[in-house]
Order: C-alpha cells, then structure tokens, then sequence
C-alpha cells in the first residue's frame, strides 16, 4: 500500500514536468501547470467563479501555496477577485476574459 501512494506521487509529479514543458512550449500561454489546476477548478465551474476554499478542496493545494498563486494569477489579468453580496469576508475568484481564453491553450 505505501509503495503505492509513493507511486502515485511519482506518477503527478511526472505529469505537472510534462505538462509544465508542453505549456512553455505554447507562446500563448500565459499560466505555468500549476497554476492550471486553478483556472481549471474555474473552467469547470457552472458560474465561473469559486472560492479560495472550493478551490483549495478541489485541486488538493495547501492555503499558503494558494494564496501566491492566486495573487500571481490576478497579476497575470487571468483572474479578479470579487466580494459576496451576502457574506463580506467570502471572496470569489471568477474568471477574466483573459483567462477564459486560457481555455483553448490549456
């Protein structure tokens, strides 16, 4: 069983170097692999937007790692942040049209 989950790790780890060499690659994209994760959890949503928390479960990225990458990305123009009209401490990352476009890239 722990040969296994080392397996596993081996196996994503190897996946991101393939996918992080292929998008270096492409003059248009504008995102690293990692940082793809992100935008897919926000391609994949039926609004376009989610919360750092949503994210952070789906994609299995630690807070501290998150939160620069999120900062990067809204450097990047590929997403905003946007206050809830409900709840003033939620905060929601949607897309930008920029980072829509990433879309066909990725």
């Amino acid at each position: 069983m722990k040969d296994s989950h080392l397996l596993a790790h081996h196996i994503r780890l190897l996946n991101g170097r393939i996918f992080q060499k292929l998008l270096s690659q492409d003059p248009e994209a504008l995102y690293r692999s990692e940082q793809g994760k992100i935008l897919a959890v926000l391609w994949n949503s039926e609004t376009g937007c989610a919360t750092a928390t949503d994210i952070a479960l789906a994609t299995g990225l630690a807070n501290n790692t998150l939160t620069t990458m999120i900062k990067k990305l809204e450097e990047q123009n590929l997403v905003a942040i946007s206050p809830c009209g409900e709840d003033k401490r939620k905060k929601y990352l949607v897309l930008t049209e920029l980072g829509q476009s990433q879309k066909e890239v990725g």
